[in-house]
């Protein structure tokens, strides 16, 4: 896996050295590593893209995602659930069937999105790729602030929700139909949750802001999809309003918890804190009932659920450590925090433009902070943890 991580990287790397002779190999570095690891595209001073730049840049973003779908997140996933999975769905000519399902996809958006006069054929590659890849980067000016139009938004917000859907469900639909997607009780649930929250923000904006309501609807809904699944775009009528700095606590925590596992979105996982919640509820249930006969079902939940929180504890811990260390140079622990955040879930620089920080690191030492954030996001540093301990090479 890291050797994957390593050949993408200096694979990114060359072409960037070519294109962009006047930066740094630090600059550089960072540019590969914030689009490989579907953070978006991270510069001090925008300038014009070519057209060289703008594919490679697109090229990077769809295999970061996919690497992270095919390789990282099920390691981590195999090593927090001690059972294994009773189909071998795994396998490489499954593999196969999931690289070629995604860039299905990728082709079918792309044809959706050329179907506007909006978009030439490469534009609408391009946006395709970002979207699947629950990235941000793909327009010619670096911008996330995005003003498009209302159907438009839609097939952006599906796009970025199928980036954000478990392989493994993708996967079942593959093999059993769409339907699939429906029989999930814990994808439906998210969805109903999150369109009566979008509902209520809704509801809230048009006190103060008087806007046609299907399209402020649409907006939020576009914002918190955005934000779940850390693409980290923003509609620029939302932005344009100055009331996004009312829901950066709450976009913060949209970021932290992500979409579902083994897909190319960052954070802890909404599925993690799914199964922590219902540990929390066995828990208080066992409480009431203290003479109730568990499960075999039940028993094992609990075994899982300590691996994951001491994936969450990490995470968390490693969030609060890098922004300390990003505090020392100086920059506030406030927007350190954020920053690390952003980089750490891969959200991109949304938060930091709610937030509005101008922020770009500098030193080696920030450089270096943001290389391990980015990197620790993606491939998820309780792994990386396990890896590096003799006991999971003993035992595996």
């Amino acid at each position: 896996m890291f050797i994957s991580w390593f050949i993408l990287i200096c694979m990114g790397l060359i072409p960037f050295y070519i294109m962009l002779p006047d930066k740094s190999i630090l600059d550089l570095i960072l540019i590969t590593i914030s689009l490989l690891s579907t953070f978006g595209l991270w510069l001090e001073n925008p300038f014009i893209m070519s057209s060289e730049f703008l594919i490679w840049q697109s090229l990077l973003q769809w295999l970061g995602g996919l690497t992270s779908i095919l390789i990282a997140s099920f390691l981590v996933e195999s090593v927090l659930v001690k059972n294994k999975l009773q189909n071998d769905i795994f396998n490489i000519d499954n593999f196969k069937i999931i690289f070629i399902f995604y860039f299905l996809i990728t082709i079918l958006f792309s044809l959706i999105f050329f179907c506007y006069e909006t978009y030439t054929f490469d534009q609408a590659i391009r946006l395709s790729m970002a979207m699947i890849s629950t990235s941000n980067s793909f327009t010619e000016n670096g911008t996330i602030l995005i003003n498009e139009s209302f159907s438009i938004k839609i097939f952006m917000i599906i796009a970025m929700i199928f980036g954000s859907i478990a392989i493994t469900l993708h996967f079942k639909s593959f093999n059993y139909g769409m339907i699939s997607y429906f029989k999930s009780t814990n994808f439906i649930s998210i969805i109903l949750f999150f369109l009566f929250l979008v509902f209520l923000i809704s509801i809230y904006v048009s006190n103060n802001i008087k806007v046609n309501v299907y399209d402020l609807f649409i907006d939020i809904l576009f914002l918190v999809v955005s934000f779940i699944t850390t693409t980290g775009l923003i509609p620029e009528n939302l932005n344009s309003w100055n009331i996004l700095g009312n829901f950066l606590i709450f976009l913060m925590i949209l970021t932290l918890v992500g979409g579902a596992v083994n897909s190319t979105t960052g954070g802890l996982k909404v599925s993690r804190i799914i199964f922590i919640l219902k540990f929390i509820y066995r828990e208080l249930y066992k409480l009431g009932n203290p003479r109730i006969i568990l499960s075999k079902e039940n028993l094992s939940l609990g075994n899982n659920t300590s691996r994951i929180f001491i994936f969450c504890i990490l995470f968390l811990f490693t969030i609060f450590l890098l922004s300390s260390l990003l505090s020392l140079c100086n920059v506030s622990f406030v927007d350190s925090f954020t920053i690390i955040i952003s980089s750490i879930t891969n959200s991109g620089l949304g938060l930091l433009n709610v937030s509005q920080i101008d922020y770009y690191p500098e030193t080696f030492f920030e450089k270096f902070i943001i290389f391990i954030a980015l990197l620790l996001g993606r491939i998820e540093v309780f792994f990386i943890m396990l890896v590096s301990s003799s006991y999971f090479w003993k035992y595996r």
